[in-house]
């Protein structure tokens, strides 16, 4: 879609208000997969570490992707990505993850397992399965991903 605004926020801060909309984006579309807590903690490093990149559809922001450097594998890793439903299917998250990966790295990204369709869309994006991942979820834990 042509008559969206992307905006990315790198080495920056975002003012209180934006944070918010954005976290609140994201923990709608992801609250299953991560409590609140932790999303918000992992978009504050991202925005201070990393790369967050959100589209907005006249004034209504209606996607959102975070990522950040990760020097133990030495890729761009897309942390969190959510689309709000209605504009779902139009390559918003496409443009999105092609948009907040760095031209000079290679990304990688985690997936849950119980989220369906993820995978096919990455696959779609030129990702390829490299590792499987296991982890032993501890007492009191609130989310898989947190």
């Amino acid at each position: 879609m042509s008559d969206i605004k992307y905006i990315l926020y790198e080495d920056e801060g975002i003012d209180e208000k934006m944070f918010d909309y954005i976290a609140n984006l994201l923990h709608r579309y992801l609250h299953d997969f991560i409590s609140e807590e932790a999303l918000r903690q992992d978009l504050e490093y991202c925005i201070k570490k990393g790369r967050t990149l959100t589209a907005f559809y006249e004034e209504e922001l209606i996607g959102a992707v975070t990522g950040v450097y990760t020097p133990f594998f030495d890729k761009f890793h897309i942390a969190h990505l959510a689309v709000e439903e209605k504009f779902q299917g139009r390559g918003i998250g496409r443009e999105l993850v092609e948009r907040v990966i760095p031209d000079d790295i290679s990304p990688s990204v985690h997936l849950n397992t119980e989220n369906p369709g993820i995978e096919e869309f990455y696959k779609k994006l030129g990702f390829q399965a490299t590792h499987l991942r296991y982890k032993r979820i501890r007492s009191g834990e609130q989310k898989p991903s947190d």
